[in-house]
């Protein structure tokens, strides 16, 4: 039993990684997307991000920005696929 033991400690264990938790912030996207729009009427998904973006901020971005074109607030349109994704401010009377 020792030497089966033995071997077993011996062997390589299996690398274990942990899923950490992170907190998405849609509602500072929606407010950052808005801020962005209010000075100019057309913006690039990256310029949404900022300059150092998490995974966290990518996924709050889009879904605020999804929620936005939900809710007629912004278009959103691509030209190519895999292209540059445009942020287009939708007028009051558009959204209607």
């Amino acid at each position: 039993m020792r030497a089966v033991e033995e071997v077993v400690a011996g062997m390589p264990r299996p690398e274990m990684h942990r899923v950490v938790a992170r907190p998405l912030d849609v509602e500072g996207a929606t407010r950052r997307i808005r801020a962005l729009l209010a000075e100019r009427a057309r913006l690039e998904f990256r310029d949404a991000l900022g300059d150092f973006p998490t995974v966290a901020d990518v996924i709050s971005v889009l879904i605020a920005l999804l929620e936005m074109s939900r809710l007629g607030e912004v278009r959103l349109a691509q030209s190519q696929p895999f292209g540059t994704v445009d942020i287009v401010r939708e007028s009051v009377d558009q959204a209607a």
